[in-house]
């Protein structure tokens, strides 16, 4: 089985009574023998959720963060017993939405978080990191595009080398996790398949980045779907529903939605 109980996202579906939806993303996915918490959203609503769907976050094996935006990893914080947790060392970097006009940096707004102080069970890597038998974490993700600026020692473009996706190994093909798909869904599809070794694509889950995305854009995008074909294409967060209609066979998925995949 592969079990995906949405948490958090920007929506709340139909049937949902008494959830937060918050912009942002956490995903609780279970396989029978690993648990994982798929990011934690900006704050402690996935945590309220959880005990309003009777969805228990004791005993999870492991916290996945997407990248280091505060609307994938805010809620980190909230947790009182932290489990294992994997993440690029990225994920610490103060990250700014802002422009620079004459090499003069203007803040917007940070869109990084305070996070916990690290402990012995936290893992940074930047390489592939496999989680039992069937999870695997892709590592850092080949991308040219950058969103936002760092802030270090100086200011940057923000390449976002701290994304990355989680990924399947089902017997009906690679099942591909995203939190915000920064990367582009081609290049993080066809670095989920050089990885693992698996060509066929049996479903991809999660935002997508496609709300403000140009048509030329989706459209070479819809193409490459069609000739992928996953099973299943389950969006959320950042596709946007303008993003969903250039995704042949799309089904949106909101706070409260329960989706058995396997």
């Amino acid at each position: 089985m592969l079990k995906v109980t949405v948490l958090l996202e920007n929506h709340n579906a139909k049937e949902a009574d008494g959830l937060i939806c918050r912009p942002g993303l956490s995903l609780l996915i279970e396989d029978g023998i690993t648990r994982i918490l798929f990011d934690t959203g900006p704050d402690n609503s996935f945590m309220h959720n959880a005990e309003k769907m009777g969805v228990s976050l004791e005993h999870i094996d492991w916290v996945v963060l997407s990248h280091g935006h505060y609307d994938h990893c805010g809620g980190l914080k909230h947790l009182h017993k932290l489990p294992k947790v994997l993440c690029h060392p990225g994920v610490y970097d103060h990250k700014y939405a802002g422009m620079k006009i004459l090499n003069r940096f203007i803040e917007i707004k940070k869109i990084s978080t305070q996070l916990p102080s690290v402990k012995h069970n936290f893992y940074f890597t930047k390489k592939p990191y496999e989680i039992g038998d069937r999870f695997i974490w892709s590592g850092e993700i080949a991308s040219v595009k950058s969103y936002g600026y760092v802030k270090m020692t100086k200011v940057e473009p923000d390449t976002l080398n701290d994304e990355g996706a989680l990924i399947y190994k089902s017997e009906k093909g690679l099942v591909i996790f995203t939190g915000c798909g920064h990367k582009g869904l081609r290049n993080i599809i066809e670095h989920s398949k050089k990885l693992t070794g698996v060509s066929t694509i049996y479903a991809v889950v999660g935002g997508m980045h496609l709300r403000r995305a140009m048509p030329w854009s989706l459209i070479s995008l819809r193409n490459y779907i069609k000739a992928v074909n996953p099973e299943r294409i389950l969006t959320c967060h950042c596709t946007g529903k303008w993003g969903k209609l250039w995704l042949p066979g799309a089904e949106e998925i909101n706070t409260g939605d329960v989706k058995h995949l396997l």
